[in-house]
């Protein structure tokens, strides 16, 4: 009779270690959703190029010309549209608006913009 009462309280405990194995895995996956992937890549389009924000594989900023000045001007190379869209993500990553003024493209020296 004994020794029924220990097998019972043998697979309760492995039923609890399996919940909190799984509870552990739930968890964790919750966290890393939590924690999105961003990042900027750059593309050429017609000798134009421009930035994309990409979050969790999806873009969710196309950016084919340069924000704030008027008439859909394109970035004139790769590293100025890289700069614009690390600014970008720099501010999305603190939760400010992804917002940029004409004075932030003057700091980092984009063309065009002098």
């Amino acid at each position: 009779m004994m020794f029924g009462h220990w097998n019972q309280v043998k697979n309760m405990r492995r039923k609890i270690n399996i919940i909190s194995i799984v509870a552990t895995i739930i968890l964790a996956s919750c966290q890393i959703s939590n924690n999105p992937v961003l990042e900027v890549k750059t593309f050429n389009e017609q000798n134009n190029w421009g930035y994309e924000v990409i979050k969790n594989g999806k873009c969710i900023i196309h950016q084919d010309c340069i924000p704030v000045l008027s008439g859909n001007m394109p970035f004139t190379n790769q590293e100025d549209a890289k700069k614009v869209g690390l600014l970008v993500l720099t501010k999305i990553k603190n939760k400010e608006t992804p917002t940029v003024s004409a004075g932030e493209l003057r700091q980092l020296g984009i063309k065009g913009t002098s």
